[in-house]
């Protein structure tokens, strides 16, 4: 079988403003590891070490993106989006993918706030890429399916799961749009970013298993981030989470893209409904209604534009319609998690960031996988490899490695997040036969493969000096 290789990093970098607004977290740093001008050589460096075919970046602050990160990514191959946050923050999100492997069939850019809607008043932003694989020359990219790629930065607020579980089925939706086919599949995805929960969160949950039922939970228990369960009155997540205006139904999917289930059922307008109101039935008292002077024998008074008879036609202007309510949201993506946040050599979890001195995980990359028939362990939805194929993954440290490395950031690793990195494969359809006859042997194939694989799980790499 033959894959087209790339790899995906995704990485906080913790934006500079951030740190100046935020010193007292950082007050085991000694000042000069703060410092931009030291953090930006490092997380670059970083990022040219691991040489990644897709870049995902949160907390990327704008003017260091258009005048140092953009110009040094398009000198490294890159091609780069970025979306800056909403309202007065200074930080946002990027994606960049290297025009030498893909190249773009479309990009959109998501924003989570909404005017008027307190469970979308917050000023987080998303990006959602679809990419085509470039193939060698003289083979046809419809070889190779295209690629869907999203990129956000979720709430950080614990105690506002309500307004996390709104954002990302808000992404979902995008995601839906972008990524599926005419036939009603959908291309491979792949799903980045700081999610701001912890794994086997009902957050978590719901991306990898695709159904929450959220009706009546506390809301600072969706991303498991803290405990308050001694909160006297806490808030509760209530059925329909977001109003139908959103346009999002409970299956995280754009109203237009949802047709009822019921395809012969008519669908009115007010206004269209409005003209029955003032027709020859509604205007006659049946005959068996008791009598009540000035109630019973009133007649509502025909406007003067209204017609005498109600025309029955087709509703030009018919509002969509989509049963809510259900307290139960889903999805049909089919994603799960590269990682498994567990380091079983270390029996310890894995972390990407240590807030407070305290290790979590809070940093994902989700993929396209296939559901396991009759697979679900403790209700954990089993999955294997479809097109897309994990190929490995770049090893992440526990707490205790860290806290000999004084935490993060640290002199090491300039951001207070650790990077994510992830090599893939996607299946290639076939290949032609004078480019079998100029390639490598299978047997050679096959070895580099192996290399590159163990290339990437090396990583207790520089980490491996603190680790002893």
């Amino acid at each position: 079988m033959s894959l087209f290789e790339f790899r995906v990093m995704s990485y906080n970098i913790l934006a500079q403003d951030l740190v100046e607004q935020g010193l007292d977290l950082y007050l085991h740093c000694h000042p000069d590891i703060l410092n931009w001008n030291y953090r930006l050589p490092n997380i670059l460096q970083e990022i040219q070490h691991w040489d990644p075919d897709v870049l995902c970046l949160q907390e990327v602050q704008e003017n260091h993106y258009w005048e140092q990160l953009e110009p040094t990514f398009r000198m490294m191959g890159f091609a780069c989006f970025y979306k800056r946050r909403t309202g007065r923050k200074t930080d946002g999100c990027a994606v960049c993918y290297k025009h030498s492997k893909f190249q773009l069939i479309s990009v959109s850019p998501i924003e989570y706030f909404r005017p008027g809607l307190d469970i979308l008043n917050r000023d987080n932003v998303g990006l959602v890429l679809l990419l085509q694989p470039l193939l060698p020359e003289g083979l046809d990219l419809k070889m190779v399916s295209p690629l869907c790629v999203a990129n956000t930065h979720v709430l950080y607020n614990p105690r506002r799961g309500d307004v996390k579980l709104a954002q990302m089925a808000l992404l979902l939706a995008e995601i839906d749009k972008i990524a599926k086919t005419t036939e009603g599949s959908y291309y491979p995805v792949i799903l980045c970013g700081d999610l701001n929960s912890v794994p086997d969160s009902p957050l978590y949950k719901f991306i990898r298993n695709g159904q929450l039922s959220y009706h009546g939970m506390p809301a600072w228990k969706v991303s498991g981030q803290e405990d308050f369960s001694q909160q006297l009155h806490p808030r509760k997540l209530l059925a329909p989470l977001w109003p139908s205006s959103l346009g999002v139904t409970d299956n995280c999917q754009y109203v237009s893209l949802c047709p009822s289930k019921k395809l012969d059922r008519r669908k009115y307008s007010r206004d269209f409904l409005l003209q029955f109101h003032f027709c020859n039935v509604a205007c006659e008292r049946p005959p068996q209604l008791i009598l009540l002077e000035g109630v019973t024998d009133a007649k509502p008074d025909r406007p003067a534009r209204r017609p005498k008879h109600a025309a029955v036609v087709n509703d030009p202007d018919p509002q969509p319609f989509f049963p809510r309510s259900s307290g139960v949201i889903q999805h049909g993506l089919n994603l799960t998690s590269v990682y498994s946040h567990f380091l079983p050599q270390r029996r310890r979890p894995e972390v990407t960031t240590m807030p407070m001195g305290l290790g979590a995980t809070v940093d994902y990359i989700f993929y396209s996988a296939e559901p396991v028939e009759n697979g679900n362990r403790g209700g954990r939805r089993l999955y294997q490899d479809g097109a897309l194929k994990l190929l490995g993954r770049l090893s992440l440290l526990s707490e205790d490695v860290l806290l000999m490395a004084n935490g993060l950031p640290n002199p090491f690793c300039s951001s207070d997040h650790l990077c994510l990195l992830a090599s893939f494969g996607l299946e290639i359809s076939s290949l032609r036969e004078e480019l079998k006859q100029n390639s490598v042997s299978g047997q050679e194939r096959r070895l580099d493969h192996m290399l590159k694989m163990v290339e990437i799980e090396v990583f207790v790499n520089p980490w491996s000096i603190v680790s002893r």
